[in-house]
């Protein structure tokens, strides 16, 4: 056998060692949730869960993320993670329901701070869930089917919930149609939603933060511990390098 062939056989059972050592872990974009997922002008997926991935395969050469480029709606994605077909959610809140059905990692990636809007011709002013109660009728509030926030909200009890839309943008066109009288989103990402749907100057979002929650990352419960300890070891590397709050800081 010449040296020629055997460097080469040695460089095939080098690669072949490579790639069996390379843990692939699938997820898939979740549909509205700027800043999280965003479609950028080239048509490609990024956003704070894109932007992490990248930075967790740069730390570990060892882990691989897939699937990041095509959009799912949080439901779907939910039940494909709970049965197994996917292995993780980037960016959630937790919750009891959540914390029976999948691994909740920490550190959370980011906190996220709730907040309402309006039609920029209302003049009310909210300080707190009670001045939405005060409303009655004239306090719908409109969320998007499936978010996690729907479920806190009826916690507090004594508000008037709608759900049905299945966008952002289906319910701002509630709101500026008064089939609502607030959008309850997230921020950071409302004020950039409203901008890029052109709706700054008909739509303004009040002051009050009314509420704060950290989002995390939820795994299928029965991943392989080596998978998970991999992949929980790689984000708190980036935690412990102030790496991760960097990225949030990113978008604000």
């Amino acid at each position: 056998m010449t040296l020629r062939i055997i460097l080469l056989l040695c460089l095939l059972v080098l690669t072949a060692r490579a790639i069996g050592a390379t843990e692939v872990f699938h997820t898939a974009a979740q549909q509205a949730s700027s800043p999280k997922y965003v479609t950028l002008p080239d048509g490609h997926v990024g956003g704070i869960c894109v932007d992490l991935f990248r930075l967790m395969e740069a730390r570990e050469p060892a882990l691989r993320i897939e699937g990041d480029q095509r959009f799912l709606p949080l439901r779907r994605l939910e039940k494909k993670v709970q049965h197994g077909q996917l292995d993780f959610i980037c960016g959630v809140g937790e919750s009891p329901a959540r914390r029976d059905h999948f691994i909740v990692l920490t550190p959370a990636i980011f906190t996220v701070r709730y907040h309402l809007a309006v039609r920029r011709d209302d003049p009310v002013e909210i300080r707190s869930w009670q001045d939405v109660r005060a409303l009655g009728q004239g306090g719908i509030i409109l969320i998007n089917h499936g978010s996690g926030a729907i479920a806190r909200l009826q916690d507090i009890g004594g508000l008037i919930i709608d759900s049905g839309g299945i966008s952002n943008q289906a319910n701002y066109e509630k709101l500026l149609m008064k089939r609502g009288r607030f959008v309850y989103y997230l921020s950071p990402g409302f004020e950039s939603d409203l901008r890029e749907q052109g709706l700054a100057d008909k739509i303004r979002i009040l002051p009050t933060v009314m509420e704060e929650t950290p989002f995390y990352i939820l795994f299928h419960r029965h991943s392989a511990p080596e998978r998970l300890t991999l992949f929980a070891n790689t984000l708190q590397r980036l935690a412990d390098s102030g790496e991760l709050a960097a990225l949030a800081r990113r978008y604000p």
